[in-house]
């Protein structure tokens, strides 16, 4: 082929916080898992929650 692209895609993980509501998007890394505690919320401190998991293409 003359024209093949390589696919870059990004991967996305979202965080929320069950206290404040609260949204947070990160790279996605591994051990990731969807319903799974992540971090500590930035702005209230309770431990947030993977929500989604998903990727764009380029």
């Amino acid at each position: 082929m003359i024209f093949s692209k390589e696919e870059i895609i990004l991967e996305y993980t979202v965080e929320k916080c069950p206290k404040c509501e609260k949204l947070n998007q990160r790279d996605f890394s591994d051990g990731d898992v969807l319903f799974n505690s992540s971090s500590k919320c930035t702005f209230c401190d309770s431990v947030t929650i993977i929500e989604k998991i998903y990727g764009e293409i380029l």
